[in-house]
């Protein structure tokens, strides 16, 4: 769940502010009896005809895979999306220009600006949609069913952080509405924090080709930022935030008094609105910088295997007591073989007497060992979930099984086993 949270929020939350600010400062069109249409409209649609064309794509790839370079469609895509940036800002401030200057851009300028906005948050959505999307299909983990409890809580998890993205958007786009230039700034600083990932990107994707080749402090410094993409929308989170203290400040020295008490009341009634949209921005901004830091960590901690227990060594058996392992956890033993290596064996009861047995081991993924989490074994290297009535059994990542017999209230696995599984863990 918490890794769910952590990737679409990862994914989508620079883009979502970027827009947020943009949608906030391109102009508005109409007027007349049916006033004026707000301007954000046209980055919602854009937002929209963004994740159908990475959904199309998406399917497409999925069905024909080795059809489709995603390297080559990835870095078209861009150019342009880098050229609208740059026409959009230039726009954005040329009609925001004009009308600091107490002359109204013509609807043909405005017009022209919101397309040319559209079209930018279509390619940028573009983007990012596919990674977003294919996300999906990590909810259903193998070897569990549509209807599992880690199917509802990556689910859960997946939508908590659209939610929380969404957000943040909304918020961000009525933060700038609360000041002649924030909207343009915002919207600046986000588009081109946005287009600076992908100027990076376009010439990483240049450099794999070899069509250029980059120093060594400028291929270090590229390396850097895409190894700490995190750090980047972190800083972006962190100038919404300190938007929002200015957004509070600003709340404090807006009139108050009026000619009679309907406009003191009304006059208050905003700058309470105010205060309440700073607070609630400043929230969603800690809790997106929690998910980025603290909930990464969590999600990608490593996690330690538990220590062998001990057992004891009977002939030609290695001699684990019943009572011991009777429990339907997991128990992990260690035997040092006549070469010096450590091999490991698993054992966990099934149901009665029928027990589990197998190398802290896979076919696939080598002796990287299995864990226990929530009921549940689960390979540390893939963090696939085992189904326990097939441990035992070889195929897929289940734990290379091995011999074993139950008798007198103890469980014994030949040493000679242990010691042939030598080369699995060498």
């Amino acid at each position: 769940m918490i890794q769910q949270i952590v990737e679409i929020v990862s994914t989508t939350l620079l883009l979502a502010l970027a827009l947020g600010a943009l949608s906030a400062a391109v102009p508005s069109m109409g007027g007349g009896q049916k006033g004026r249409k707000p301007g954000y409209r046209s980055i919602i649609w854009g937002a929209l005809a963004g994740v159908a064309l990475g959904g199309v794509l998406t399917i497409v790839h999925l069905l024909i895979p080795r059809q489709i370079n995603r390297q080559d469609i990835t870095f078209w895509a861009l150019i342009p999306t880098v050229i609208l940036a740059a026409v959009t800002l230039v726009m954005v401030w040329r009609v925001r220009g004009r009308a600091r200057k107490g002359v109204e851009a013509s609807s043909t300028q405005r017009r022209a600006a919101l397309w040319v906005a559209a079209a930018y948050a279509a390619m940028a959505t573009f983007r990012v949609a596919p990674t977003a999307l294919l996300q999906i299909r990590t909810f259903v983990s193998p070897n569990t069913s549509l209807v599992s409890t880690d199917t509802v809580k990556n689910i859960v998890g997946y939508l908590i952080g659209v939610a929380l993205v969404a957000l943040l958007a909304v918020g961000v786009r009525k933060l700038c509405e609360r000041g002649a230039l924030l909207a343009p700034i915002m919207s600046t600083v986000g588009v081109g924090i946005l287009t600076l990932t992908h100027v990076i990107l376009i010439v990483r994707i240049l450099q794999a080709k070899r069509i250029i080749h980059l120093p060594g402090a400028i291929f270090e410094s590229i390396a850097w930022t895409i190894n700490h993409e995190d750090a980047i929308t972190l800083v972006a989170t962190a100038l919404v935030a300190v938007a929002s203290i200015l957004v509070w400040i600003r709340s404090r020295s807006l009139p108050k008094d009026g000619p009679n008490p309907a406009v003191r009341r009304l006059r208050l009634a905003e700058a309470k609105s105010w205060r309440r949209l700073s607070a609630g921005s400043l929230l969603a901004c800690a809790a997106a910088g929690a998910v980025l830091t603290i909930g990464a960590a969590i999600s990608s901690a490593t996690v330690e295997l538990s220590q062998p227990e001990p057992f004891e060594v009977s002939g030609d058996q290695a001699v684990v007591q019943l009572d011991k392992v009777s429990d339907g956890h997991l128990h992990r033993f260690a035997y040092t073989t006549s070469t010096g290596i450590e091999v490991r064996f698993i054992v966990i009861q099934k149901a009665g007497s029928s027990f589990g047995v197998g190398l802290d081991a896979c076919e696939i993924c080598g002796p990287t060992g299995y864990y226990e989490k929530d009921g549940k074994v689960i390979c540390k290297l893939c963090e696939v979930a085992m189904n326990i009535a097939t441990i035992g059994f070889k195929g897929g990542c289940n734990p290379i099984p091995i011999d074993y017999e139950v008798s007198n209230g103890t469980l014994s696995v030949p040493i000679a086993q242990l010691e042939a599984a030598a080369s699995v863990f060498a």
